[in-house]
């Protein structure tokens, strides 16, 4: 398949997104398949269907001076800065690639090879992520356009995660301990795995190559056409409200990755309970009524387990069931 490679360099964070969305508004049905490489200023990106109040600490964004972008691809929140370069695969109607599923396992093969090209395992993993080493290493969004299915993720080159969590909505400062943790943990970026700094000038010098490895014909302009970047200039994002009511993505907390999150409750009589569940299993839990030397006793354990009821029984006695309603209440255990 023929597919145009189109490479911006550094943008502004909503030039970011406008270009992708310029670049599927103006492509015809019959047109060649874009792929758009970028890096950005840091900012964060709201998906399509979240509320920024609910998300996200506005006087953090603000005090950090932080720009929120409202993307038009979906998924979660997500931190953009320029350790990052940024991938949109653009397919027309024509091409009858019409599901993100589809899309994805059309360019996964790509993307599998740029990270073994510079010595990294990469294997895809539901549809949307990618991993290495038992860490989320990428992850996408999609969005049709116009007549055109928009695909972004990113080659995370270096991570820092410190603005990311101080911008997070957060009920306390240990669900942010807990957060950056879990994000240091379970996300990975390339420097640490592979003990050097790989450039996105690196990366972009090997694209075409690893492309054509893939089955793909670059074709040309690679650079947008004059209609192409009109449309990028006057393509419009949704306003950033943040007195817009909306739920959280995920009720009291944050999606980590794939089957893991991160939530926090409080109660009217003082009391809270933070959990961090893993694979449908409890990896971390605290809470005002949990000593904690007791932290530890209910890692590992599933909802319905019976163990989960004897070990509340002995952490917090006769306060067993109520604490194992609020865990359940709290806890989120599957996507």
């Amino acid at each position: 398949m023929r597919i145009r490679l189109i490479h911006l360099g550094v943008l502004a964070p909503e030039a970011l997104h406008r270009a992708y969305v310029g670049l599927a508004e103006a492509q015809g049905e019959q047109d060649v398949p874009i792929l758009l490489l970028a890096q950005s200023a840091a900012h964060l990106s709201l998906g399509a269907a979240q509320g920024p109040a609910a998300e996200l600490d506005r006087s953090a964004c603000e005090r950090l001076k932080i720009p929120v972008v409202q993307r038009a691809l979906g998924g979660g929140l997500v931190w953009v800065d320029p350790g990052q370069l940024s991938y949109f695969f653009i397919f027309p109607s024509a091409t009858r690639v019409r599901r993100a599923p589809e899309l994805f396992a059309l360019i996964a093969p790509w993307v599998i090879a740029v990270h073994a090209y510079f010595g990294l395992k990469v294997a895809a993993r539901g549809g949307h992520d990618f991993w290495c080493k038992g860490c989320k290493i990428g992850g996408t969004g999609a969005a049709t356009i116009r007549h055109s299915l928009v695909l972004g993720g990113s080659f995370i080159l270096e991570a820092q995660w410190a603005s990311f969590v101080d911008c997070v909505a957060a009920p306390s400062a240990g669900f942010r301990t807990w957060l950056l943790e879990a994000l240091q943990e379970g996300l990975c970026s390339w420097s640490p795995l592979l003990g050097r700094v790989v450039s996105p000038e690196a990366l972009l010098e090997v694209c075409p190559a690893l492309l054509r490895a893939a089955g793909w014909d670059v074709v040309f302009p690679t650079t947008p056409t004059e209609a192409e970047q009109r449309a990028m200039v006057q393509a419009e994002l949704e306003d950033v409200d943040w007195n817009q009511p909306a739920r959280r993505r995920v009720p009291a907390g944050i999606k980590l990755k794939a089957g893991a999150f991160l939530t926090e409750r409080h109660w009217l009589d003082g009391h809270w309970l933070r959990v961090w569940t893993e694979n449908g299993t409890l990896r971390r839990v605290a809470g005002s009524v949990w000593p904690t030397e007791q932290e530890g006793r209910l890692i590992g354990l599933q909802p319905a387990s019976v163990q989960l009821g004897e070990q509340l029984r002995e952490v917090v006695g006769k306060e067993a069931s109520l604490w194992g309603e609020r865990l359940l209440e709290t806890a989120v255990w599957a996507d």
